[in-house]
């Protein structure tokens, strides 16, 4: 991992804390952000669990999971950061505790919206050390299932994101943004997560989604999206890149790259990832 010239590694001023049901399991969670020494990085810890087990944000420690992002395993492991995540990346909080008394974070409205406020209103410290950074070498290109990445060396985090879904207020949406705090709050931060009501029965069956609700959700029903409205005709498309961003926060640095995602999972981006790790700018990381 290589330094960003001038830019200092950031964590926040005071702690904050947020509160609600995870959206899979369904546990009320208690999610509360510290300030962290530099070179902590990004770290989750279950308060709830014997021993405080300590999460690195980073992607020697995902698992790939259904519909989510999942760091650890058993009874440790957490469910469902990407939110929490995204919020923390596009602020360029490189050092950071997130104390967790539930094994998933709320999913508040189901957007990163209520994280990056929290973060937001406790204020920013700059650390004396440099910014980590992340630097892709050369190209990269990555299929899984239905997913198709290509990401290639660029001095800014820029993401081209396509979806394409059989409904009529999805069908193809695309969207393409050079990603900074002031974009991410302004265009993704407030996209909720969404699914389709013929999918809900088959994923109560697996656990999941157990805390969802259309407060929580954008829920798509064949003639429109149930009990709620959308913030933006493309919200799916949104969310789609929102999950991006926090799904390659595990690279660890603040990301340098064009990544340009069809169909993106997170099965899929966790694979990019760790591609991606393989090909770093400085040849110090191997896949994880």
């Amino acid at each position: 991992m290589s330094t960003q010239p001038g830019a200092r590694r950031a964590t926040i001023a005071r702690a904050v804390t947020v509160e609600g049901v995870g959206l899979h399991l369904g546990h009320l969670c208690r999610l509360t952000f510290r300030p962290a020494p530099s070179g902590t990085g990004r770290v989750f810890v279950r308060v709830d669990r014997p021993g405080r087990p300590r999460l690195p944000a980073l992607a020697a420690g995902a698992e790939f999971a259904e519909r989510r992002t999942q760091l650890g395993r058993g009874a440790d492991a957490l469910h469902t950061v990407e939110h929490v995540l995204a919020a923390a990346a596009a602020l360029d909080l490189d050092d950071l505790e997130m104390e967790m008394d539930a094994p998933e974070p709320p999913v508040l409205d189901g957007s990163s919206q209520g994280f990056l406020e929290a973060l937001r209103g406790a204020g920013r410290v700059e650390h004396a050390e440099a910014a980590p950074e992340f630097r892709l070498r050369e190209p990269v290109r990555v299929a899984e299932g239905g997913s198709v990445y290509e990401a290639f060396p660029a001095d800014d985090l820029e993401l081209d994101v396509a979806i394409d879904f059989p409904h009529s207020l999805v069908g193809r949406q695309t969207i393409a943004l050079r990603v900074t705090a002031e974009s991410f709050a302004a265009e993704l931060a407030a996209a909720r997560t969404f699914g389709f009501v013929h999918e809900i029965s088959a994923l109560q069956e697996m656990g999941l989604i157990r805390g969802g609700s259309t407060d929580n959700a954008v829920v798509l029903g064949p003639d429109g999206v149930v009990d709620n409205a959308l913030r933006w005709p493309d919200e799916f498309v949104r969310h789609k890149a929102l999950d991006c961003v926090g799904d390659l926060a595990l690279l660890g640095g603040r990301v340098r790259a064009r990544v340009v995602a069809e169909r993106p999972s997170h099965s899929g981006t966790l694979l990019l990832v760790r591609r991606m790790l393989a090909h770093a700018a400085d040849g110090a990381h191997t896949p994880t």
